[in-house]
């Protein structure tokens, strides 16, 4: 029996009903918190050499970052999966701990409330991550969209954003982003996201980000489900 609570059974029937149940006939599961994950962790995967419907993986979003439910479901079925979460202002550090906390419990892992309080406290991120990634969970600095601009993906998603019909003031802001990344002003760039549409703008972008780096947190949710199917 899987130990849900009446909220967390309504929004795992809510899910399944919507996906068609599309957890239960995977090899493997990858959840991911929204649209723009949901469209972008194939292309990873292929830049990976990966292709997940080769390997029976389906790339579930939440909508939102309720993982609970699924988790167990998840746990309780035995099909392996991983977490792709956002760090949120440190609220991934907890998110974390308590998404372990539950696979822990399930797993009858030892010395589990220690664990768990340890990674709720540390500020050591290097041995958080690699503490994590070991139960599938894998965190990132920022929003997935600010992790990439920051990263690799800075010209793929100006390029993206050039397409977005914006005015001459706001292309003006994304020349000067280009131009000088310590101008990029967080909150506007992710509004003009949220414009395009979180979903169009990571189809756009799917289509810019052959032979750039996966960034490495998704690769470690990638393989960690590629080794476990």
């Amino acid at each position: 029996m899987i130990d849900l609570t009446n909220d967390e059974a309504d929004d795992l029937a809510r899910y399944l009903d919507v996906t068609r149940a599309e957890m239960l006939f995977a090899r493997g599961v990858i959840l991911v918190e929204g649209d723009a994950e949901k469209f972008l962790i194939p292309e990873f995967a292929a830049e990976m050499g990966v292709t997940l419907d080769e390997h029976g993986i389906s790339v579930c979003s939440v909508a939102g970052t309720h993982f609970k439910p699924y988790v167990k479901f998840l746990e309780a079925l035995g099909i392996p999966f991983s977490v792709i979460t956002d760090w949120d202002n440190e609220r991934g550090q907890k998110r974390a701990a308590e998404l372990i906390s539950i696979i822990g419990t399930l797993r009858k892992e030892a010395e589990l409330d220690a664990f768990v309080q340890w990674l709720m406290d540390t500020d050591e991120w290097e041995d958080f991550d690699a503490r994590t990634s070991e139960f599938g969970i894998f965190t990132n600095a920022d929003t997935l969209e600010v992790d990439l601009v920051k990263g690799d993906y800075e010209e793929a998603i100006f390029a993206t954003l050039r397409e977005g019909g914006f005015g001459k003031m706001r292309m003006a802001r994304i020349d000067g982003w280009e131009a000088d990344m310590t101008t990029l002003d967080r909150k506007q760039f992710l509004a003009l996201v949220d414009d395009i549409g979180k979903g169009r703008f990571a189809q756009r972008l799917a289509t810019r980000i052959q032979g750039i780096d996966v960034p490495h947190y998704i690769a470690g949710a990638i393989q960690h489900v590629v080794d476990r199917v």
